[in-house]
């Protein structure tokens, strides 16, 4: 939010909307015979913030791979701080077919734990 001249707060744009989450990636460079492990903790439809673990930076240009949601994107760094990168894509994402699907399901359709015997029959 930011106040002008009158005091009335306005909303910044910040251009399209980020979704904050928290998947393992794959950074692929030199004709995707390197990669860096990384966790992706912001998509949006023009980038994504890109958290990388170690000594190990990524390079100026690079493919980003989300396994579980089978996207491939070129990406071009836009700022770096610390652990963390900001990439922005530089054509539109590809989606392929999932190699692997994620193996947690809701915990909303399983029944209550209890402590309580099951009666023998």
């Amino acid at each position: 939010m930011v106040a002008d001249d009158t005091g009335v707060a306005e909303t910044e744009e910040r251009g399209p909307l980020r979704r904050r989450i928290l998947k393992a990636g794959v950074i692929c460079f030199n004709g995707r015979h390197s990669t860096l492990p990384c966790t992706v903790r912001d998509l949006s439809d023009t980038g994504a913030r890109v958290r990388l673990s170690g000594s190990v930076n990524a390079p100026d240009t690079f493919e980003l791979h989300i396994e579980l949601d089978g996207l491939w994107a070129n990406c071009e760094v836009v700022w770096r701080r610390s652990e963390e990168v900001g990439v922005r894509f530089t054509e539109p994402p590809t989606i392929v077919a999932a190699k692997r699907k994620q193996s947690i399901s809701s915990m909303a359709a399983a029944p209550a734990p209890s402590l309580r015997r099951i009666p023998r029959k």
